[in-house]
């Protein structure tokens, strides 16, 4: 599990079985269960959102973003395709070979 909340630098991770919240590289609280880990990230998180207003996006990190998205997502599933058989049918006449 690994929750990130980029504008304050705020991660929650498993490390050894204990759950890590850190704030800019630095070890705010540890926690033996998953439930109070997440309660604690979210309450602070919910306080940091609070504070800082959201940043804009600009249109060269939107694009970058799509282009990591298409560059991952699609390309992994055009090479796992297989290639369709095309079976002729006498119907359409497009089995119909010359004698």
């Amino acid at each position: 599990m690994r929750l990130y909340f980029k504008r304050a630098e705020l991660l929650l991770h498993e490390i050894d079985g204990k759950f890590v919240l850190e704030m800019e590289g630095q070890i705010v609280e540890t926690f033996t269960r998953e439930s109070k880990a997440i309660a604690a990230y979210n309450r602070i998180r919910r306080e940091l959102e609070a504070k800082m207003p959201p940043t804009e996006m600009t249109d060269a990190d939107r694009k970058a973003i799509l282009d990591k998205y298409l560059a991952e997502n699609l390309a992994s599933r055009d090479s796992s395709r297989r290639e369709k058989k095309v079976y002729p049918s006498r119907t359409f006449g497009s089995g119909v070979r010359p004698h």
